[in-house]
């Protein structure tokens, strides 16, 4: 193979390398992994915490800066022994809300989502309304219970 031929495979390679990674992330201002709620307290901007302890097998959050979040949970259930036959279940919680907060203060929130019962599986993908700057940008999944939108039970910010 003669020189001119491996040096466009090279730049070719890293042409492609570029645009199909280099780019990929230039515009998220978060993706992390959501941790769920223990009922210790912690509050995040005017958002309280849980009122019984959860657990989350697994849980996955990505915001990017035009607005664009999206947010997946498998196993979004209570871990609480004195909800007895409701332990393991979502507890009558049928939707969640996926909630932004920036530099300590409620900056956006999408639409309801549902929560299955009693897997606690829920998706809620939204393009919201973001301020010009987010600092220390947290994405918390919040209950609604009752019909109305209440403490996270799910958090990156931690």
């Amino acid at each position: 193979m003669n020189v001119t031929r491996v040096i466009i495979c090279r730049l070719a390679a890293s042409v492609f390398l570029f645009a199909s990674f280099g780019t990929a992330h230039a515009d998220e201002i978060l993706k992390g992994k959501l941790r769920p709620c223990v009922k210790d307290g912690t509050t995040f901007g005017e958002v309280g915490s849980c009122g019984k302890v959860w657990k989350l097998d697994s849980g996955e959050a990505k915001l990017e800066a035009d607005g664009k979040i999206k947010v997946e949970v498998k196993g979004l259930v209570l871990n609480d022994e004195s909800t007895g036959e409701f332990n393991g279940t979502p507890d009558g919680v049928t939707h969640v809300v996926a909630t932004v907060i920036c530099g300590g203060k409620l900056a956006a929130m999408a639409e309801r989502v549902p929560l299955s019962n009693p897997k606690g599986e829920a998706k809620a993908e939204a393009k919201l309304a973001m301020p010009a700057k987010c600092d220390k940008p947290v994405v918390l999944l919040r209950e609604v219970w009752e019909g109305k939108v209440g403490g996270w039970l799910a958090g990156t910010g931690f």
